[in-house]
């Protein structure tokens, strides 16, 4: 066992704001953190996005970047291993169906509703093409109909029998994986450090960060990167 304490961080909401770049300074002060600590990062995105929105100064200083809900591992530009999923066809006709009982105003929704990432399913009703204008407007639209909170509470109640469970993940979307491959895999991955420390912002429940946070000897729930950088400059 490694006796230290090894720090993992979510990324969307966390390292950066949804789906945008990590800010220049931060991310000047983020590799310094780095370089002094064991660090991996976390998220349910695809390798591609993050290389959209961390620098590569940080990707290359961190021990490992944990996508697709931990079920991808890369280090060094390497993919070191991966997990499949296979969605079945009753899941994929409930979840188009939630598409058009949504209230959301369909004029404002994308095209690209499902998004299959390494052993995960992303879905999104307000769709994954949209600008960044309509996924805030979206947001916040969700966070006064929960829409999202009860497609997740209404689809964990449906496909547990196909051993599937959904969180929320992001700013507009749905997590979709098999029950146990979620984040909280991590923290077994990093069962040879003594302590893990952990940041994210979906930290409640029904959110995509749960399980992670919930298991680690140490955690923060954060607001925004901001938050995240005060937290650290203390540690440091």
């Amino acid at each position: 066992m490694i006796n230290q304490n090894v720090y993992i961080f979510d990324i969307d909401g966390t390292l950066t704001p949804p789906r945008q770049k990590i800010n220049t300074q931060f991310a000047f002060f983020f590799a310094s953190f780095c370089e002094q600590k064991p660090v991996f990062l976390a998220t349910g995105s695809d390798y591609k996005k993050v290389k959209e929105q961390i620098t590569p100064d940080i990707i290359s200083k961190v021990d490992g970047i944990f996508t697709c809900m931990g079920n991808e591992l890369w280090v060094n530009d390497e993919k070191v291993y991966f997990k499949e999923l296979k969605i079945p066809a009753e899941v994929q006709l409930w979840l188009t169906g939630q598409l058009y009982e949504s209230k959301y105003p369909k004029e404002k929704c994308g095209n690209i509703h499902f998004e299959h990432r390494t052993g995960m399913l992303n879905f999104s009703v307000a769709g994954r093409d949209i600008s960044k204008d309509i996924r805030s407007e979206y947001s916040n639209w969700d966070k006064i109909s929960k829409e999202r909170e009860k497609i997740v509470k209404n689809f964990n109640k449906l496909f547990k029998h196909y051993n599937l469970e959904a969180c929320i993940g992001g700013e507009i979307s749905i997590d979709i994986q098999k029950i146990g491959s979620d984040k909280g895999q991590i923290f077994d991955y990093l069962s040879f450090y003594k302590t893990k420390v952990f940041f994210g912002d979906k930290c409640k429940p029904s959110g995509n960060d749960y399980s992670l946070y919930q298991k680690c000897e140490f955690k923060f729930s954060v607001d925004n990167w901001l938050h995240t950088s005060s937290i650290l400059k203390n540690i440091t």
